[in-house]
């Protein structure tokens, strides 16, 4: 399939998802989704034996960590991401040093950029997406931050955070395009490891 086509189709597809969304995705939905994906992430035996952990602060149709940032804030290295140019990095999650950034409407850190964390050191990345499949694709906003940081970060578990109604039957894939280790869901944990 020519990548023109595969375009095609992940837009159509951002178009679907992004429409059920809007009429599906309400505040108490999220809530009960998000308490429920904690739940499993916590239980979660990969997460239960990293240290060093990305994750991030969720935009409105995210499944929200904020218990997750909350809760091991002080027992595990939690780490959160800011755009800058086209790449993004992670940064030392602290509470009190959070702006919300004019691009995205999240809250980013204010550290220094020399503070970045240095990608090999990251064992566990929890993932946000617009949707996902049982086979470890990924669809994100089609901006290819999180493709690009993985490409420097090839060790690290990609974990896949979403709610079951953003998993599909198939995503289409480029050939840069980054599948998932696993997918935590609402509902359902896959392991997807290749």
């Amino acid at each position: 399939m020519s990548c023109d086509r595969v375009r095609e189709e992940k837009k159509a597809l951002r178009r679907t998802i992004r429409t059920k969304m809007r009429s599906e995705w309400t505040e108490e939905y999220r809530q009960t989704v998000s308490e429920r994906v904690c739940e499993q992430i916590e239980t979660f035996l990969p997460f239960v034996r990293s240290h060093s952990i990305a994750l991030y602060c969720a935009m409105a149709d995210e499944v929200d960590l904020t218990a997750i940032l909350e809760r091991y804030q002080g027992e595990k290295r939690l780490l959160i991401p800011r755009v800058e140019g086209d790449d993004i990095n992670f940064y030392t999650y602290q509470s009190d040093s959070l702006v919300t950034s004019e691009d995205y409407k999240i809250l980013e850190p204010t550290a220094a950029v020399e503070e970045a964390v240095d990608p090999a050191e990251i064992e566990l990345i929890l993932v946000p997406g617009l949707a996902f499949d049982p086979h470890g694709g990924r669809m994100g906003r089609g901006k290819g931050y999180y493709d690009r940081f993985f490409a420097r970060c090839p060790h690290a578990l990609r974990v896949a955070v979403t709610s079951s109604m953003q998993i599909v039957d198939q995503i289409p894939l480029e050939p840069w395009d980054v599948t998932m280790h696993y997918i935590i869901s609402d509902s359902k944990t896959y392991e997807v490891r290749d």
